[in-house]
């Protein structure tokens, strides 16, 4: 998944208990890579919402400082922080800041092993995070509505307690499909994996 992600697929993740409230925090959650505002634009299309509206970043609490100046625990994306960085365009608003979600092993262990994956592909624990929901109702809790949320709204798949249902439809995915069967220069044999 963070391969897919590393490359710019926008994924439903399922992972887990149901959540309720005013914010993802990693259960029922849209991720995305938060390197290119385009990503922000193309979430904030999915979502159905003002492209003015910011998408929030979920970070590996030990990379909170360097990516944010946070320096304590914020499992709740209650505060905003500066960002430190222009490489995170599509999780910094256009002042500066950012609210964060820091996740540890304790506080979300499916999320957490996603985030450390990432950061070995793209050296940044950061993901765009956003609710996996219809405008206006509550959290996805029905695959059926999840499969048809994707189609919908234009996901390139999702995740559902770690298994992936990607849409053949998707351009991305099929352009990822491409790059990852290409052979690698130099190698022997078969194509890399």
């Amino acid at each position: 998944m963070a391969e897919l992600l590393a490359n710019d697929l926008v994924l439903g993740w399922v992972s887990g208990r149901y959540e309720i409230g005013p914010r993802a925090l990693g259960n029922r959650s849209i991720l995305a890579a938060p390197f290119h505002d385009s990503i922000r634009e193309r979430l904030n299309v999915i979502k159905q919402r003002e492209q003015f509206r910011p998408i929030a970043p979920v970070c590996l609490n030990k990379d909170a400082a360097r990516w944010f100046g946070c320096h304590q625990a914020s499992p709740y994306m209650l505060y905003t922080y500066k960002s430190t960085t222009d490489a995170l365009a599509a999780v910094t608003h256009v002042n500066g800041t950012a609210r964060i979600q820091t996740v540890t092993p304790a506080s979300n262990r499916n999320l957490y092993g996603l985030l450390t994956a990432f950061s070995a592909r793209t050296g940044y624990g950061v993901l765009c995070n956003t609710s996996l929901n219809f405008s206006g109702k509550g959290f996805i809790n029905n695959i059926g509505d999840l499969d048809a949320y994707a189609v919908q709204h234009g996901l390139d798949g999702f995740v559902v307690n770690g298994r992936a249902h990607l849409l053949k439809s998707s351009e991305r995915y099929q352009a990822h499909l491409k790059v990852s069967a290409m052979p690698v220069p130099g190698a022997r044999g078969a194509s890399s994996a």
